[in-house]
């Protein structure tokens, strides 16, 4: 069986804003005025460094209702030491903390296995937002890790412990042994991506990741 949503493919323009190009993708498939969200997006102070909470809050400014489930409320103190998070958290934290405030009711606290991330897809029809280790997600048809393309044309300077990445499930593909994930990669140019269940949980349940995924809805959903 195979099941893909016709998501077009938008490539990321440096090194930080994969999430805020998955969302402009979100917004290209729900036939959404894009001059909006850049203009929202002029006016919203993130320093160039989004978090899962960030792009559910922009999500929420052009009325798409959209849940995060997350395993991790706020900036952990686990991440205080390390590397990809040690310049984040001290100047992201007090923005962070206070969206998640403020988005309480569209938090939920906990993971999200993939039978349910594949029910969804199915009776909503819309993509979900994914935080990845792009150090561990491989697709089977490129056969790198998103890391190796990022090192080279967009990051000067990474860690090889973790680096957080956003992606874009856009649906599946079954065979008798086994569910590989589609996706849409904004670091890639490639315009889709395919990876195991087994590699896609890897990626997406890494340390770093706090299992991060915001489930979008149609419309017409309250």
């Amino acid at each position: 069986m195979t099941f893909i949503l016709p998501v077009k493919h938008l490539k990321q323009q440096s090194n930080w804003d994969c999430g805020i190009t998955c969302l402009r993708m979100l917004i290209d498939y729900y036939h959404l005025d894009l001059s909006s969200f850049e203009y929202l997006l002029s006016s919203y102070e993130c320093n160039e460094s989004t978090w899962t909470i960030d792009l559910l809050h922009l999500l929420h400014q052009l009325n798409i209702h959209a849940i995060l489930y997350t395993i991790t409320i706020g900036c952990s103190s686990t991440y205080n030491n390390t590397p990809y998070y040690q310049t984040l958290i001290d100047k992201d934290r007090e923005r962070v903390d206070k969206l998640f405030i403020k988005e309480s009711s569209n938090v939920k606290l906990g993971s999200i296995d993939w039978l349910d991330l594949k029910k969804h897809l199915i009776e909503q029809r819309t993509p979900c937002l994914v935080l990845i280790d792009a150090n561990k997600l491989e697709c089977c048809t490129c056969k790198t890790t998103i890391f190796h393309q990022l090192i080279d044309k967009l990051v000067s300077k990474i860690s090889s412990s973790y680096q957080g990445h956003y992606i874009l499930v856009i649906g599946y593909i079954t065979n008798e042994n086994n569910d590989f994930i589609r996706y849409v990669d904004p670091g890639r140019n490639d315009e889709f991506c395919t990876t195991t269940k087994e590699n896609f949980d890897l990626a997406r349940k890494a340390f770093g990741t706090d299992e991060d995924i915001i489930l979008c809805y149609k419309k017409d959903t309250i």
